[in-house]
């Protein structure tokens, strides 16, 4: 019995692979002829209209739609195509009530919408709202990782038009050589680095764990779901966090960091807007983040800090993780959809693309993605990267997955919490399942 459900098993992941193969191929006879990589996009590649005369209606959560490669592609939209937009910027606490109200109907739905792919758009019923653009020629010039995060229920979902960090932990270089420190190969030679350091009196990891999201136990979790069948069975119910021996190391892992001081006394307080003042000052060695933070939000000198595997309980060697990619997203029932279509085909333009990623610290999206930069810290750690890298799964995967429940790893932490760590994992499960189940209990 047990061979045949593995021979079945096995079956149905070849079946998948087949179709994802199949998805891609597709893709791939409906390409554009493109330049060859590296040459300059001189003139458009694709057909896309000017002054179609609509205005396209665009929702983000704010600030998303601030970032300066996306402002630029707006803009650069409006001057060629002389078509206008209506950009709607909403804070992240109110977005989720704002979805939900369009897609009940109550409020119009926008033209376009920028997103996160996977189980983040669930709730959504993306069959039903959102545009399938497996077909358009576009496609084709997505890298791996990119398609990775556009496909849900079999289709390409979205446009991603986003920057490609990869993140593990950010490390003072000058710290670590003053001291003798060499980037940690396993858990244990980690606790050893934040031992020393604290013994030198610098604060080992910089943890904003006011901003709850921060806390980014996902960069674990995604090896953890890498097997198909574990992720199968918590997104089927038939196991939780719980369950899962690995996810106890995880919570342990930053219990252990609290209790011996490694994260400061004060961690509680730190947040997101502390994060520059802290790596800048030299009183912390390290924090968990993405490459592009550097260029993107740090004012010091982002030629100090390196990038080194995350450690955080498992796996045992670290892992760093690839991008979460943010998707323009259409509504397929629209009734500018031509005009949304449009835009779509303008942003996936190499001629657009690399106008207005051009200098921007980045691993590519598209593979004729040629004007934007790696990070100094990706480049040098590159090979590390090869042997260590993960896919964001978790985040776009799991059902129900919040980065928010780590509050209740933050209240594990605590002091005389009085929790174990199966009680901290099954909070996690209980928010998780509600939210799958469509409650409205938040952290």
């Amino acid at each position: 019995m047990r061979e045949e459900v593995l021979m079945k098993k096995r079956a149905a992941l070849l079946i998948a692979a087949w179709i994802l193969l199949t998805l891609l191929t597709g893709c791939a006879q409906q390409t554009n002829s493109l330049p060859a990589k590296g040459e300059a996009f001189t003139e458009p590649v694709y057909d896309w209209n000017k002054s179609s005369g609509d205005k396209l209606i665009i929702w983000g959560v704010y600030p998303d739609l601030e970032r300066s490669y996306i402002k630029k592609a707006l803009d650069r939209y409006e001057d060629l195509t002389e078509n206008d937009l209506e950009v709607v910027q909403i804070p992240k606490e109110e977005f989720e009530k704002r979805m939900q109200a369009s897609v009940k109907g109550e409020i119009e739905k926008p033209d376009i919408l920028l997103s996160y792919g996977g189980t983040n758009i669930e709730t959504y019923y993306p069959d039903e709202n959102f545009y399938d653009f497996t077909e358009e020629p576009w496609v084709d010039d997505l890298t791996d990782t990119s398609i990775n995060q556009t496909i849900y229920n079999g289709k390409v979902i979205g446009l991603p038009h986003w920057e490609a960090s990869i993140s593990g932990t950010l490390y003072n270089k000058e710290i670590f050589e003053k001291y003798g420190l060499e980037i940690p190969e396993n858990q244990e030679e980690f606790m050893k680095v934040c031992r020393v350091l604290k013994k030198k009196g610098i604060t080992p990891l910089y943890l904003p764990a006011k901003e709850i999201s921060m806390l980014l136990y996902q960069f674990p979790l995604d090896s953890i779901v890498m097997n198909s069948e574990t992720l199968e069975k918590l997104n089927e119910g038939k196991i939780g966090y719980a369950d899962i021996p690995e996810m106890k190391k995880v919570v342990k892992w930053y219990k252990e960091m609290a209790e011996k001081g490694y994260l400061g006394q004060d961690y509680e307080k730190n947040d997101w807007d502390g994060m520059n003042e802290a790596m800048d000052s030299g009183r912390y060695a390290m924090m968990l983040c993405w490459d592009t933070w550097l260029y993107t939000d740090f004012q010091g000198d982002a030629a100090k800090f390196g990038l080194m595997p995350a450690f955080v309980g498992t796996p045992e060697e670290g892992t760093f993780e690839g991008p979460n990619l943010g998707l323009f997203i259409v509504n397929k029932n629209s009734a500018r959809l031509d005009a949304a279509l449009n835009f779509i085909t303008f942003l996936a333009d190499p001629y657009n693309y690399n106008a207005v990623f051009e200098n921007i610290y980045t691993a590519p999206v598209f593979k004729n993605q040629v004007a934007s930069i790696s990070t100094p810290q990706y480049l040098e750690a590159e090979q590390l990267i090869e042997q260590k890298f993960r896919d964001s799964i978790a985040w776009l995967r799991i059902r129900g997955f919040s980065q928010m429940d780590a509050s209740c790893i933050l209240e594990y932490m605590k002091k005389d919490s009085g929790l174990s760590p199966e009680d901290c994992l099954k909070k996690m499960d209980h928010l998780r399942t509600v939210r799958i189940a469509g409650g409205d209990e938040t952290q």
